[in-house]
């Protein structure tokens, strides 16, 4: 490479961080200018409100709390009849708030009525507390550097993941985390990848990596750590709480999904190639074969990814890319792996970057924007272009 191409690559690198730094100090203001309501909950002693971006107050918290309250204290199959437990919070939310549905499986109700006893304002706060403490704990044991570490929690996918009180991070984290270890540490990357069964469209194509590595130890963990957390939530919850889910929960999280597409709606922010064909007008047939499709491809190349003779951080990376257009169901927030192994491939190439790997970072934050302003959801086509650009450096032994 001649000295003035040198040049030129030094500046543009230069100029992609520019742009990316601008655009992220823009994302931690709005971040703030969001979350210092809620420190008023506390500190001011200010009577709880609807803070944007949600109709709710703290968001997705406000739903796992009541629902980890509810469970606890004799009003467990209330939890997935949604006028009951939208009339239930009325006594805790101010008249008028309580509009969200609880249609998570029974496994997250562990954690969410672990968090009930803690009062509905402090216990976000230790919520996200201890969450981020796992994540950054998870993180190191994947071997990213702390730089790294720190760079995921405040990457606009983790900030938004927090705004939401939302699992996003933690269950990134628990991914990054099984895969570097499932190979040499197979109890214990299986028993990280199991735990995704509170959130299980994170650890989609877990599979692949068992298929792939043929790592059978770890797959047997894996699936017991399912089995086991799915039977503690059997006992502590009681066999009703199953059937309410499989008839009332599946009936609600069908709807939220199958909804009319609408920008400025949740969806607008999704990950999923289901929701983007639905955002171009598919009706579901289509949406829905066409999301099948793809989640079989991509586990079929997940599998192609762990039988070849790659390094351990592209294998990952590679994985958390295909995960992404696997699942079709996923929002900005569980891109907080995706935020991880582009700022470890950032690292690894000493820090230059392109305006390519600016729109990376900073498009779980924008995606909403960008679909409120063109009416289509983009992200599939922004992953596919992050999974060829690693596919064409493994090529090329970059």
């Amino acid at each position: 490479m001649s000295e003035r191409t040198q040049t030129l690559a030094r500046l543009w690198s230069i100029l992609s961080w520019a742009v990316l730094l601008f655009l992220w100090l823009t994302v931690l203001q709005v971040f703030w200018i969001k979350m210092e309501p809620r420190f008023a909950y506390i500190l001011a002693h200010r009577a709880i409100a609807v803070d944007p971006p949600c109709i709710t107050p703290e968001c997705d918290f406000s739903v796992f709390w009541p629902a980890g309250f509810m469970a606890r204290t004799g009003d467990l199959l209330q939890v997935y009849q949604t006028q009951m437990f939208e009339s239930w919070g009325q006594g805790i939310f101010p008249p008028g708030l309580m509009r969200e549905t609880f249609y998570y499986p029974p496994t997250m109700l562990l954690p969410a009525a672990l968090i009930s006893y803690v009062p509905f304002e402090a216990g976000f706060f230790v919520w996200t507390a201890a969450l981020l403490a796992l994540s950054a704990t998870l993180l190191r044991r994947a071997g990213y550097s702390w730089i790294v570490v720190a760079a995921t929690l405040l990457s606009p996918a983790a900030l938004w993941n927090t705004e939401l009180g939302q699992l996003g991070a933690v269950g990134g984290a628990l991914l990054l985390a099984g895969l570097a270890l499932a190979a040499r540490a197979p109890l214990a990357g299986g028993a990280l990848l199991g735990i995704l069964s509170l959130k299980p469209q994170i650890g989609l194509l877990v599979p692949a990596l068992f298929l792939g590595q043929r790592n059978w130890r770890a797959a047997i963990t894996f699936a017991s750590v399912c089995v086991a957390i799915a039977t503690l939530s059997l006992v502590v919850f009681g066999p009703g709480i199953w059937s309410e889910y499989l008839t009332l929960g599946r009936q609600a999280a069908g709807a939220v999904i199958n909804a009319a597409f609408i920008p400025r709606m949740s969806e607008g922010g999704g990950v999923s190639v289901f929701w983007s064909l639905r955002s171009l007008g598919a009706d579901l047939t289509a949406a829905y074969a066409g999301q099948g499709m793809v989640s079989l491809a991509a586990m079929a190349a997940g599998v192609w990814v762990w039988r070849q003779d790659l390094a351990l951080p592209r294998q990952i990376a590679l994985t958390v890319f295909l995960s992404l257009l696997a699942m079709p169901y996923g929002y900005g927030d569980d891109m907080v792996a995706w935020s991880a192994v582009l700022a470890a491939r950032a690292q690894a190439r000493g820090g230059r970057i392109g305006l390519l790997d600016a729109l990376f970072w900073i498009w779980p934050e924008a995606v909403q924007i960008i679909t409120m302003s063109t009416g289509v959801l983009f992200t599939p086509l922004v992953v596919a272009l992050a999974l060829g650009r690693e596919l064409l450096e493994a090529r090329r032994g970059a």
